[in-house]
């Protein structure tokens, strides 16, 4: 028993020892809070929850790679209930495919605005059709949450209402692993 409990001692501290010639330093340790997310280099997602004025409420997540530099590139997918007329009605249940460009203008700060695109295709689960879409938005990165504003440009081109179009003001709120 006494020689395990040494053992476990010297194991203890050799770690601590370790760790202590890690150079740190209250600029580093500043310096690596205050470092945006999307300039971390590597696989990055994050998952929003976005609400269209009066009649789309929806969540998706985006997955893909951040180069370093501010600029993410990936694609995603998600899942949206649409009220046409009033929150009275049955929604149209919708689920995106896209892809998403984002890049984020400051390094050194914990909020820092943004700038987003995500396109591709959403299938109409419910009434069956095929939409195409764009979404720009503009944003601002708290840490690792996401506050933006975007437009939502909707073509439909296969099913009931082919070659009709939507637009739609939305807001979202993301979390970024």
């Amino acid at each position: 028993m006494r020689k395990l409990f040494i053992t476990l001692l010297a194991m203890s501290m050799s770690i601590t020892w370790l760790h202590a010639q890690e150079p740190t330093t209250q600029e580093t340790a500043a310096s690596s809070y205050m470092t945006n997310v999307n300039y971390n280099k590597g696989y990055r997602a994050d998952v929003e929850l976005s609400v269209a004025i009066a009649n789309q409420l929806g969540i998706s997540t985006s997955h893909g790679y951040s180069f370093g530099n501010g600029l993410y590139v990936g694609g995603g997918a998600g899942f949206i209930a649409e009220y046409l007329t009033d929150f009275k009605t049955q929604p149209n249940f919708l689920t995106p495919l896209f892809a998403d460009i984002k890049y984020a203008f400051i390094k050194n700060a914990i909020a820092t605005p943004f700038v987003s695109f995500k396109g591709g295709v959403m299938a109409d689960i419910t009434n069956i059709g095929i939409r195409t879409f764009a979404n720009p938005a503009i944003g601002i990165d708290l840490a690792r949450f996401s506050l933006k504003i975007q437009y939502e440009y909707q073509q439909d081109i296969w099913g009931y209402t082919e070659n009709k179009t939507a637009h739609y003001l939305k807001i979202g709120l993301a979390y970024t692993f």
